[in-house]
């Protein structure tokens, strides 16, 4: 159950570069509200985002959209409304660990206290919220979920917390309220929702809850175009507020209303999530609940919920926001230039149009291309058209068929104590940078396959190996047998960077039994 209210956090921005939208990242400045929980849907891989998304490194990591990763945004945008201890990630187990790593490495989040949780394997949104609603149920009877997708920009500040404020008031009276976003353009990949009459009673400061009409799938331009001269139609955001109890309810009573094809099994959704989600999630793994999940319906819960309920509201955001639907998003990283180019990173172009050029690290040098998505990080390079920017999941799939690790993972991986970098890999060797953050250190542990040698490049290594404890400075270097125990500390306040020259037989990540472990991993 929530623990103690208290009052928001105080407002502040993370970063002062970013794109030119008004995607701001700060802490909300209001009150608490009482028994608000935070859902946060973070299990996608953004296969359309690759190279710069890799399944264990995802979209929702990304930190090019003002040096924040897109995950640390959504939890930020709901940190000071959420009830404490009400922030709650799900992914699945695949995951996991990368999520957490990553969080706990991010600045004004490290220290929260977040909520992990691995769905039993992935089934899509709707058992994906009816689990995430039976397990708050448990924690807390009169608890208000709040459902955010982890990938999407969107515009906080108060604007965003009045519109909250109102899809809560609505959520209490037992709705499932869906946030809607006032369209911009005549956009024919989103949903629209319909928006009815106003609802009396909840407003504020202009914000109005309204019932809803009709879901609408993605249209064609002239649709679309006609749902912007109307006015009655919004963007479906994939963003939901309602009472874990009345999403349980709902799902329950979508089969006994008009069902559709998509709705006809809600029912064994909500009883399926009822029984995995009062049990310990660390069970959730487990063969029983795994399989019990794996038997139900791979459906979003627009379609096996709120299309056929009789409950459903639509407050109304005049937001920006950006699913991050595809790689045409990073044209929101900087202005166009003079020719409509969005040119970011290491990048000279001469004579191009209407393209985008993004360099993660080396020099990327264009010259004449028109309508062109390029892309280049440190191990894998896209150049696609724009208008095939949907496809990249087609490479994707063609690059899995070949067994090509970029799409797993890169080069870089962020840890809780700091990061690493893998230079080369070979047989029966790799090279990678290690950088420790000041007073961080990672945990004490063995190898069964590989030996390793240190060499210091910057700042002091406090090291263990087995039972003696040294430190090794710049320009100094340290052997490591095959199973010794060890440690690297950085116990200064300054940087600390290593190279660690790797030998051995199987040189992969799960080779590692941790004795103790700062983030109990």
């Amino acid at each position: 159950m929530c623990r103690k209210m208290g009052a928001g956090g105080t407002a502040r921005r993370l970063t002062a570069a970013g794109p030119h939208k008004r995607y701001t990242v700060r802490m909300p400045t209001t009150q608490r509200i009482p028994h608000l929980h935070a859902v946060v849907l973070a299990g996608g891989s953004g296969t359309r985002f690759w190279p710069l998304s890799r399944e264990l490194a995802p979209k929702q990591f990304v930190k090019i959209f003002g040096g924040v990763s897109l995950i640390t945004r959504a939890v930020l945008r709901v940190a000071g409304m959420a009830c404490d201890g009400g922030i709650h990630v799900l992914t699945n187990a695949h995951l996991l660990d990368e999520l957490r790593n990553h969080l706990k490495s991010q600045p004004g989040i490290a220290d929260m206290p977040i909520d992990y949780l691995a769905e039993p394997t992935p089934r899509n949104t709707a058992a994906a919220i009816a689990l995430a609603a039976a397990y708050l149920l448990k924690l807390d009877p009169e608890a208000v979920m709040v459902v955010l997708p982890s990938d999407h920009l969107l515009e906080d500040g108060e604007r965003w917390e009045r519109t909250l404020r109102v899809a809560v008031g609505l959520a209490r009276e037992g709705r499932l309220v869906t946030l809607g976003l006032t369209p911009t353009s005549p956009e024919t990949g989103y949903g629209y929702i319909r928006m009815g009459a106003e609802i009396p009673g909840h407003t504020e400061a202009g914000v109005i809850g309204h019932e809803v009409i009709a879901f609408v799938e993605k249209p064609d331009r002239v649709t679309a175009e006609g749902f912007l001269t109307t006015g009655e139609h919004l963007w479906n955001s994939g963003m939901l507020v309602t009472r874990a109890d009345a999403v349980l309810r709902e799902l329950e009573r979508a089969g006994e209303r008009a069902a559709t094809p998509d709705s006809i099994d809600s029912a064994t959704i909500a009883a399926t999530a009822r029984v995995i989600g009062v049990t310990d999630p660390s069970t959730w793994a487990g063969e029983n609940a795994r399989a019990a999940f794996a038997a139900l319906p791979s459906v979003p819960f627009d379609k096996a919920a709120l299309e056929v309920s009789n409950q459903v509201a639509v407050v109304p955001a005049d937001l920006d926001w950006s699913d991050v639907g595809s790689l045409l998003a990073l044209e929101s990283v900087s202005a166009p230039d003079d020719r409509g180019n969005t040119l970011a990173g290491n990048v000279v172009d001469i004579d191009s149009h209407d393209s985008i050029v993004y360099s993660a690290d080396r020099l990327v040098a264009t010259l004449g291309l028109k309508d062109i998505i390029v892309v280049d990080t440190a191990d894998a390079t896209l150049v696609a058209a724009k208008n095939r920017a949907q496809d990249v999941r087609l490479v994707v799939e063609a690059l899995r068929v070949v067994g090509a690790r970029e799409i797993v993972e890169s080069r870089s991986s962020l840890r809780p104590w700091g990061s690493w970098t893998m230079l080369v890999k070979g047989e029966g060797f790799q090279v990678k940078t290690i950088d420790v953050l000041p007073g961080h250190r990672l945990s004490l542990q063995s190898h069964a396959h590989r030996s390793e040698h240190w060499i210091v490049v910057e700042g002091t290594a406090r090291v263990t190996v087995d039972d003696a404890t040294f430190e090794v400075g710049a320009n100094e270097s340290t052997y490591l047998p095959l199973g010794a125990v060890h440690r690297l500390e950085n116990a200064g306040t300054d940087s600390l960077r290593i190279v660690e020259i790797a030998v051995g037989d199987y040189l992969g990540e799960d080779d590692i039994v941790r004795y103790e472990d700062d983030w109990a991993r």
